[in-house]
């Protein structure tokens, strides 16, 4: 009977101490979180942010970047995917009025290092610069479309594709005027 009494015991300590630990950290880590996609964004358009405004539909975030005129130059959206070869996958995406990708940023993902991580390197990401939902087939050219997959990480080429496609698709939802700008 004792054995259980001092096992309770230490259990309950260590979830009581779990629980406190957690509660400390959940702040810090969130800003965190905040100022890593802050700085995505900034990465992902190609000019000074004069004003950036978060507009929240449902549970989708657009960021629009503004001049001082407040004029809209870009939107920026965080898109994810669940067909990474590790998982979850998530990205900033950033559009021209018009919706043509300026360029994308992986803030997220535990592909395999040096193969699937490659989706986040400049040469990659290159081929997505420009295009538009219109335009291109979104696939890999190995399913006939445009994308050029990675050697050997070819599900991670599809799943950074499919990242990038929602990201357009709810840009174009929440901003359909913008597109004929």
């Amino acid at each position: 009977m004792r054995p259980i009494i001092i096992l309770t015991i230490v259990g309950l300590l260590s979830a009581s101490l779990l629980a406190v630990v957690d509660d400390i950290t959940r702040e810090p880590i969130a800003k965190a979180k905040a100022l890593m996609e802050r700085r995505a964004i900034e990465e992902v358009f190609p000019f000074p942010l004069d004003s950036l405004r978060t507009v929240t539909q449902g549970e989708t975030s657009f960021f629009e970047a503004r001049d001082t005129e407040g004029q809209l130059k870009g939107i920026a959206v965080k898109s994810s995917t669940e067909k990474g070869y590790s998982g979850k996958i998530e990205i900033i995406l950033a559009v021209q009025p018009d919706h043509t990708i300026i360029d994308y940023k992986v803030i997220y993902t535990n592909e395999t290092p040096g193969l699937g991580d490659k989706i986040s390197k400049p040469k990659f990401r290159e081929q997505f610069k420009g295009k538009t939902l219109e335009g291109p087939i979104w696939k890999v050219h190995k399913d006939g479309g445009f994308v050029d997959e990675l050697t050997a990480a070819t599900i991670s080429s599809r799943a950074i594709t499919d990242a990038v496609h929602r990201g357009l698709e709810h840009i174009n939802q929440q901003y359909p005027n913008t597109a004929a700008q």
